[in-house]
């Protein structure tokens, strides 16, 4: 008795083609198998070296299940603290049902992926609103016949995390209307390049005033502020840091600088000169004028030199 082995890509009815080498009992075909083929094992047998008889088992179909992962699009920058962000993705191919896992990393797309979180089962995914840092996706593509599974392209999302830095301390202006240069104790960070803005505002909600009510300063661009003199109200000013990174612009601000005028004026105090007999007793000074300012106290002096 003796064996071969045949191969079909065609059908279980051929046509068959002896595979070269292939005279055992067992047959284990090379991979990789790249479309689904048939075999079957011929037995002869012979008697004093004349062929006998011959026959064939009932042919054995390996099904090539070809998946294709499709692809995902979404790759996008977003701001730190975004609302959801929609990943969609094209139907792969297969047999005979399809599911789909997507992953997630953010490390890299050469990197090991895991499975998202939550409602990463669909052919699109919608990323939970708020994601803290980039993040690497993917989608798996499996089938239910085996273990087939293929991915698919990676895409990232790219988050601009800004901070607005910390700058300066209130001032409280006293016979001046010049406040102090602001000075920065904690620089502002983002991912792509920082431009800065302040911003100035007397509204009466001071800090907690609407974006509205704030006002660009023109030419305060740079990271440090020296306001200018004239400050006569009190005055609250911001700096605006705004990063940009693959054309997309993030903001965040500063802490607020309140700035209280405080403009002291002395007023008049009548009459201004008056004669008395030595030994005697002035009558008593008038407030002409009063002064102006906030939180006010007074304190009289004399000089029994003159006026200067």
């Amino acid at each position: 008795t003796s064996y071969s082995w045949e191969y079909s890509t065609v059908g279980a009815s051929g046509p068959w083609t002896v595979i070269p080498g292939a005279v055992g009992t067992t047959y284990d075909p090379p991979g990789p198998l790249t479309q689904t083929t048939w075999y079957r094992r011929v037995v002869s047998s012979s008697v004093s070296g004349m062929p006998c008889s011959v026959a064939v088992t009932t042919p054995v179909q390996v099904t090539v299940n070809t998946l294709t992962a499709g692809t995902i699009s979404g790759d996008q920058t977003v701001c730190g603290g975004s609302a959801a962000i929609n990943l969609t993705g094209t139907v792969g191919t297969g047999m005979p049902t399809l599911s789909y896992q997507w992953q997630s990393n953010t490390t890299g797309c050469g990197d090991t992926f895991t499975n998202v979180a939550s409602a990463g089962t669909g052919q699109n995914y919608t990323v939970p609103a708020g994601l803290p840092v980039t993040t690497y996706f993917r989608r798996l593509t499996r089938s239910t016949a085996g273990t087939c599974e293929i991915a698919c392209n990676c895409i990232v999302v790219t988050v601009n995390n800004v901070t607005g830095g910390t700058v300066g301390s209130d001032q409280a202006l006293c016979n001046s209307t010049n406040p102090a240069a602001f000075t920065q104790s904690v620089a502002a960070t983002g991912v792509g390049t920082l431009t800065y803005q302040w911003q100035s505002t007397t509204n009466a909600a001071g800090c907690a005033a609407a974006a509205g009510a704030w006002t660009n300063i023109p030419f305060a661009t740079s990271a440090l502020y020296d306001a200018p003199a004239g400050v006569t109200v009190t005055t609250y000013y911001r700096r605006v840091t705004t990063s940009t990174i693959n054309g997309v612009s993030c903001t965040a601000n500063s802490n607020c600088i309140t700035v209280t005028a405080s403009t002291v004026t002395a007023g008049t105090i009548g009459p201004n000169s008056r004669t008395v007999c030595s030994g005697g007793d002035p009558a008593a000074f008038n407030s002409v004028t009063p002064g102006t300012g906030t939180a006010l106290t007074y304190q009289w002096q004399s000089s029994p030199t003159g006026a200067v």
